[in-house]
């Protein structure tokens, strides 16, 4: 039986099952999760020098995300140094992740044995978005962490336990449009690493609105069915135009 035709879920089993293991064989997974983790920390532990900047961090939860109505000042430090940060780093990930397919020249065993373009970048975009949300876990459960030791308020204001946890969700959620984001790029450029470094984050930059001002800690059950809607959409209209730029392109 020829790769065309098997069914979609045969197909991409095998090819999902070997992404999986390269990257958890791979040392830039466990250096972007300790990075996601590492940045709540920092914020937190510099929380008293930057107040007297005029920044205004109150409590822990403000180092994840603010609350609606308080992105007004969306490019100061207070309202960027937050979980929003990590949709940005996710593009290096992702950069490194698809640049070693080409450089290697492993792309064309890839597509050798999966002859379907559309399978890689369902695999890989799969593969992307498990590695953002491990990203936004490791903030989340950094920040907690963190706050805690530090003696950090942990007062939610206008928030509830249940906002937080769809707040947490949404931005899980939201990572089904910027990682299928950063492999458009990726396939774009191929193995010209820094040249899709560069764009992908500008397209981080370009799409941190959405992340910021969309989902604040307050969300609401209509905000993360929003984002859902968004995230399928998105990852199957941006897949599909990653997969024409396969479709009509070398290999090397």
């Amino acid at each position: 039986m020829s790769n065309n035709d098997k069914t979609f879920l045969n197909r991409l089993k095998p090819m999902i099952k070997m992404d999986f293991y390269r990257l958890f064989h791979t040392p830039i997974f466990y250096i972007m999760i300790v990075v996601a983790g590492i940045i709540p920390a920092l914020v937190l532990t510099m929380v008293g020098a930057v107040e007297e900047g005029g920044a205004t961090f109150t409590n822990t939860w403000q180092v994840f995300e603010g609350q609606s109505g308080n992105t007004a000042g969306l490019m100061d430090f207070s309202n960027m140094a937050n979980v929003n940060m990590v949709f940005i780093f996710a593009a290096i990930l992702i950069s490194i992740f698809v640049a070693h397919d080409y450089s290697s020249g492993f792309v064309k065993n890839i597509f050798t044995v999966h002859a379907k373009k559309s399978d890689y970048v369902v695999s890989k975009s799969i593969v992307g978005i498990f590695c953002g949300i491990c990203m936004i876990l490791a903030y989340f459960i950094v920040t907690i962490i963190v706050g805690g030791i530090m003696g950090k308020s942990f007062d939610l204001g206008n928030a509830t336990v249940i906002s937080v946890i769809i707040c947490l969700l949404s931005k899980m959620v939201l990572m089904g449009i910027f990682i299928p984001l950063y492999l458009c790029v990726a396939v774009l450029f191929k193995q010209k690493l820094w040249i899709t470094i560069v764009f992908t984050f500008v397209v981080g930059i370009l799409f941190y609105p959405v992340a910021a001002i969309a989902v604040p800690l307050d969300a609401s059950f209509v905000v993360l069915m929003m984002c859902t809607v968004a995230a399928i959409i998105g990852s199957i209209g941006i897949g599909f135009l990653s997969s024409m730029i396969l479709n009509k392109r070398d290999l090397a």
